[in-house]
């Protein structure tokens, strides 16, 4: 006798089910933070808000699971219902990392539901704008340690993988098209699952690595644990009020927890290389640690990135110059190790989609307020903006329009110029060199970078106008801050920790929160699932009318 066989699960079902499966592991993962109370018992406080949400999420999700899927077959996803899938899965993510910091807000965490959403989307974006006040250095603060630890986790998973993360455990068919739906072309194994503890094992060894560099530069061990999570996933958000600034007001000191002096130099330095290495396409990382350099540097990506900087450097570096001597009355050479070193971190967490900062912005949109002593100036605001814009690698922790369609447009326009004169009996080749060969770039690959710069120009515009409308910001301020939410950067000209209270100041929260997730999915997943709803429903209709004449025919 055969087995029982199993009901097949399909549709709106299947996706609930797997948003289950997903619940309950975000469940676990909300409960990770309250180990920190194990170091700092005075922030105990903290134990009932994560404990609630932790708790409910995986009740919640076993719930969907047993109703669902338990004892089911999975059928196949059908009509775009992956995308669904992956922006239940976001929203659902930023939610469970709100709801901590919404529960805390009778315990002086001073966060409404809009900044919590905001600081969580952020986070899982790996943006790292920020309205949190209850950094570790500002006394009173309600539970730091917890919360810029849950802060960091919420980085580092959002850039490693979430989704990868949840792919891992759906099988091989749901996994791989959740998977590759977040715009992933890179699965490194065959099994998505190898691909992801591949994945996490390199960027776990980037982190403990970064953890020992900046401990053994001054950082205390707690913030060298959070902030090498932080700048391996390109997240930028930091333990201190004023970023990796406050490293500079703390220069020469021992502090508790740090093996020797901070250096400050030191810190900068390990940061730019985390930074740099969570730009890199994943299947690049492959190359680095098997010490294929040569391939690494022959890449397309590679070489723009590498032409790129010492342009954006050098530009911004003069530009710089003479804004920072113009504001300070001072020679055009007289601050230009200041300024050179400035310029550099700026730029590099620019192009990295990083963000890491100094704090401290002014109304000169400039440092001079702050640990630094750099003044912005335009043609730096119009670099940066470009820099954040353009984004990191294709297939890495960092967000933008991507490196490589950048490099693709650059060579279709490369190639129309060469042959433009050419005779039409000539018949030339458009190369590409990417993961260590030369590929024919093809007409597909062409079509669908324009398509996307200009999808991504697009909703720029219409995010930018609709700050605009808000007397917080002018043209180039609503500008730098939306390439930097949509790049998933998180370097701002607004405060967002002090907007005063109303309808008209929190709004802004809310459309930059829009642009992170728009630049983090890649804009088209979440128009897919959109779309999709009215598909389903005029598909069940249609369904519903055919079945009725067919009983209608069956009766007569």
């Amino acid at each position: 006798m055969g087995g029982k066989v199993k009901k097949e699960v399909r549709g709106y079902f299947l996706i609930l089910g797997y948003l289950g499966v997903f619940l309950i592991l975000i469940g676990f993962l909300t409960a990770i933070p309250l180990t920190v109370i194990l170091f700092f018992p005075e922030e105990v406080g903290a134990l009932k808000p994560f404990g609630i949400v932790s708790l409910s999420l995986i009740g919640i999700g076993l719930l969907l699971y047993f109703a669902f899927l338990f004892r089911r077959k999975a059928g196949k996803f059908k009509r775009h219902e992956e995308f669904m899938l992956l922006t239940l899965i976001w929203l659902s993510a930023i939610i469970a990392g709100t709801l901590p910091f919404y529960f805390a807000k009778d315990e002086l965490t001073n966060m409404n539901f809009t900044k919590a959403f905001f600081e969580v989307t952020s986070a899982l974006s790996t943006t790292g704008m920020t309205g949190f006040n209850d950094y570790i250095d500002v006394p009173g603060a309600f539970a730091p340690h917890v919360f810029t630890y849950h802060r960091a986790q919420l980085q580092f998973i959002g850039g490693v993988g979430l989704v990868l993360l949840v792919a891992s455990v759906l099988g091989a068919n749901a996994g791989v098209k959740l998977y590759v739906s977040e715009g992933h072309s890179d699965k490194l194994l065959p099994n998505i699952a190898k691909s992801a503890k591949l994945l996490f094992g390199i960027y776990s060894l980037y982190a403990f690595i970064g953890t020992l560099a900046l401990w053994l530069a001054g950082m205390p061990i707690f913030d060298a644990i959070c902030h090498s999570m932080t700048a391996v996933s390109g997240g930028g958000m930091s333990t201190r009020a004023n970023n990796v600034g406050a490293f500079r007001l703390l220069e020469g000191q021992v502090l508790y927890g740090s093996l020797i002096p901070v250096c400050s130099l030191a810190i900068e330095i390990i940061i730019m290389f985390l930074v740099t290495l969570s730009m890199i396409s994943f299947v690049l990382h492959t190359f680095i640690l098997r010490g294929k350099f040569k391939i690494f540097f022959r890449d397309s990506e590679t070489r723009y990135v590498i032409g790129v900087a010492l342009a954006a450097v050098t530009l911004s570096y003069f530009g710089a110059l003479a804004a920072t001597s113009q504001a300070l009355n001072r020679g055009f050479f007289d601050d230009a190790g200041g300024v050179a070193r400035d310029v550099i971190f700026l730029v590099v967490g620019s192009f990295t989609t990083s963000g890491f900062g100094f704090g401290g912005v002014s109304s000169q949109y400039g440092f001079l307020d702050g640990p630094s002593s750099i003044s912005l100036g335009k043609p730096l605001i119009y670099i940066v903006t470009l820099l954040m814009a353009f984004g990191g690698g294709m297939g890495s922790c960092g967000g933008g329009i991507k490196q490589f369609r950048i490099v693709v447009c650059i060579k279709e326009l490369f190639y129309a110029i060469r042959f433009r004169f050419d005779s039409g009996h000539v018949i030339r080749n458009k190369t590409i060199y990417r993961y260590g060969r030369a590929n024919e770039l093809d007409d597909e690959t062409i079509k669908e970078a324009h398509r996307y710069v200009v999808l991504f120009a697009s909703v720029f515009f219409l995010l930018v106008i609709s700050l605009c409308f808000n007397p917080l910001y002018n043209a180039e301020s609503a500008a730098f801050d939306v390439a930097s939410a949509m790049s998933n950067t998180g370097h701002s000209l607004i405060d967002y920790t002090g907007l005063p209270e109303g309808p008209l100041y929190f709004y802004p929260y809310w459309v930059l929160s829009m642009g992170m997730l728009l630049g983090r999915l890649e804009i088209m997943p979440i128009v897919y699932s959109l779309a999709n709803v009215p598909e389903e429903i005029s598909h069940a209709v249609r369904k519903y009318r055919r079945n009725k004449r067919k009983a209608l025919e069956e009766s007569f």
